[in-house]
């Protein structure tokens, strides 16, 4: 048993794992968790069909009070395993997120995010984002990179959300009334949660009429992301992605339609 350093409250983050047994790094998640006494673990295991399981069991047992496994009977995609373990999450501590399994953004990351919450209190939600500039190590295949940032400029115009970066897999939440009520349904959509999120979010802010998504969601440049080899994304998938974009387009003014009348 490891002991945690009562630092703060925790925050809980969420790793989807689908058959991540090879190339899960453990060595760097218990390396932040021995760096970082207010990080906690939740590792969804979405239906692996390897030994995933077995491995995240193993971590668990060593880690009994830092980190929970949520299993999956069968594979339901990163988005609804991203929902499971964020209403678990969002049980336990005031602070929770997501992170992709591969580590393309170092775990070290987390604390400049988790400072942006602690700096503004407006902020809610931290999304990392994949800016390329000079003093900032980040190595994106050109191809991701330009289809990436197409995805990003049709999904702000036609939201009417200006994003720079959604699908980066570094996230960071406050518990609150918003998070709780953009989590309460699955999503409608597989590849692009992350999108239909701030949807969600821009619909329920717009019903409120108190603030904007602007104020509540903070974009934070990573210092350093780098493209790790076996991810399961395929060029092919952002043409899943740009129908996905149309399904959320509909659903966002569903979701606006079907908010009951504000009181006068």
């Amino acid at each position: 048993m490891h002991d945690t350093d009562a630092q703060g409250e925790p925050l809980v983050l969420v790793v989807p794992c689908y058959n991540e047994a090879a190339r899960l790094n453990r060595a760097a998640f218990e390396a932040a968790l021995s760096s970082m006494p207010w990080l906690q673990l939740c590792f969804v295991n979405d239906g692996s069909r390897d030994d995933t399981g077995t491995l995240l069991e193993s971590i668990r047992q060593a880690w009994p009070d830092r980190v929970r496994v949520v299993s999956l009977a069968k594979n339901a995609g990163k988005a609804e395993a991203v929902r499971q373990g964020l209403l678990m999450a969002s049980t336990i501590s005031t602070t929770c997120g997501f992170w992709d399994a591969d580590l393309a953004t170092p775990l070290h990351e987390l604390v400049a995010l988790r400072e942006v919450l602690s700096r503004h209190p407006q902020v809610e939600w931290v999304w990392g984002i994949r800016l390329r500039a000079l003093g900032r190590q980040v190595e994106r295949r050109a191809l991701r990179h330009y289809l990436g940032r197409l995805f990003a400029t049709c999904s702000s115009v036609l939201l009417g959300i200006d994003s720079y970066d959604t699908q980066c897999g570094a996230k960071l939440f406050t518990v609150s009334p918003l998070l709780r009520a953009v989590i309460a349904e699955p999503f409608r959509s597989r590849w692009i949660f992350d999108v239909e999120m701030l949807a969600r979010a821009d619909a329920l802010l717009r019903y409120a009429g108190t603030r904007r998504i602007g104020t509540v969601v903070y974009e934070q440049p990573l210092a350093l992301w780098q493209h790790v080899a076996g991810s399961k994304v395929k060029p092919v998938d952002f043409v899943k992605a740009f129908r996905e974009l149309l399904v959320v387009r509909t659903q966002q003014t569903v979701w606006c339609r079907a908010l009951p009348a504000r009181p006068a």
